[in-house]
């Protein structure tokens, strides 16, 4: 079979990444169209490298700004997608943005799209045009009917990668950075310069820089490299494509972010995970702080999360014996934090579906 994937961020291709990998295997022929925007390009090629039958193909671009938004991601890249697909011979398409649903109308094959935020300006679109328009938000939590040709999945669309038979953790990836387990913070800042982030401030973690404990280390991601002095110094700065980035996620003590999709990976890791940014009413955030573990402000002050992470500043002069390991800077109860991960862990197993096996299911029902 001729299968397509149209991924347009990271994230996106981290959903999809198990299933290609499976149907790759399988001997079809993986052909990956994706949108020139940060480091994704270079991620997905370096994560295919060696897979057979993979074929990865930049198609449009996104500067970071809502011109580009709105022309080249969108208007540009939809023309740009129609020539590419000729001659494809393209039997079924999964996708989470709107373009293949519209082009497999025109060329006559089925696309099936995913989602997770009925919100979002193209929701109509896929639903109008996909095959089948599928939501991975666990519920319908809006107050408007849900529309007859989207079918509701139990889960998020993080658990595709992040669930216990698709995830192992590896701890030697912390050798790299010099951290143990549950010994230091990862902190993300994104850009806002995107429709998803629009009214959104920059710079939501350099606005809570200084209430991280003095001497914690921390591992932080950033989008704008550019913006690197204006973060303290002693912060590790990761480096894109960042090895095994879920693996340095699980073994954090906590994860800050600005952008909800890690946010939301942590809180599905069993991590704790605050959310810096506005999209509260984001049915998979609210669906992450039900099932998991992901605070915001509305949920709960940042003082008061960072409070009962599970470590103590042992320099303030107070002492708690519940706390298991010291260094000579915080004391952490670490076998606690590690059973609590591991109980979540499995409640999320529990209440989710096994997406992969789902998508696998319509991609073997095209072929019948």
């Amino acid at each position: 079979m001729n299968i397509w994937i149209d991924v347009c961020h990271t994230p996106q291709f981290n959903f999809f990444k198990p299933v290609i990998e499976a149907l790759a295997k399988k001997g079809n022929a993986i052909y990956i169209t994706v949108l020139d925007r940060g480091k994704t390009p270079r991620i997905v090629r370096h994560d295919v490298e060696g897979l057979p039958n993979v074929h990865v193909d930049v198609v449009g671009r996104h500067q970071m700004n809502k011109w580009s938004a709105i022309f080249e991601a969108n208007l540009l890249r939809m023309a740009k997608l129609m020539v590419w697909a000729i001659g494809k011979h393209i039997d079924v398409a999964l996708t989470t943005s709107m373009f293949p649903p519209i082009i497999g109308k025109l060329y006559g094959f089925p696309a099936y799209t995913f989602g997770d935020d009925a919100q979002v300006f193209d929701f109509k679109i896929k639903n109008r045009w996909a095959t089948r328009s599928h939501m991975c938000m666990y519920e319908w939590t809006l107050d408007k009917p849900k529309p007859e040709k989207t079918e509701i999945l139990r889960c998020l669309k993080e658990w595709a990668y992040l669930n216990p038979r698709t995830f192992v953790p590896n701890p030697n990836t912390l050798d790299k950075y010099g951290v143990k387990p549950k010994e230091y913070m990862f902190l993300r800042e994104v850009t806002v310069g995107t429709i998803n982030y629009t009214g959104q401030a920059s710079g939501a973690i350099l606005g809570i820089k200084d209430m991280i404990p003095a001497g914690m280390k921390v591992l932080f991601s950033l989008e704008e490299k550019k913006r690197r002095n204006e973060y303290p110094a002693d912060w590790i700065l990761l480096q894109e494509p960042i090895e095994d980035i879920h693996s340095l996620i699980y073994y954090s003590a906590g994860l800050v972010s600005s952008g909800d999709s890690m946010a939301r990976e942590a809180a599905l890791l069993g991590v704790p995970s605050y959310y810096l940014g506005i999209r509260y009413s984001m049915p998979a955030n609210a669906a992450a702080s039900k099932v998991a573990s992901l605070s915001n402000r509305k949920t709960m002050p940042f003082e008061e999360w960072i409070s009962n992470l599970g470590f103590q500043d042992s320099s303030l002069g107070f002492q708690d014996s519940s706390l298991g390991f010291q260094d000579s800077n915080f004391k952490f109860n670490i076998l606690d934090m590690e059973r609590k991960q591991q109980e979540l862990r499995k409640h999320i197993d529990d209440e989710f579906i096994d997406i992969n096996e789902y998508m696998l299911g319509l991609v073997e029902q095209s072929n019948l």
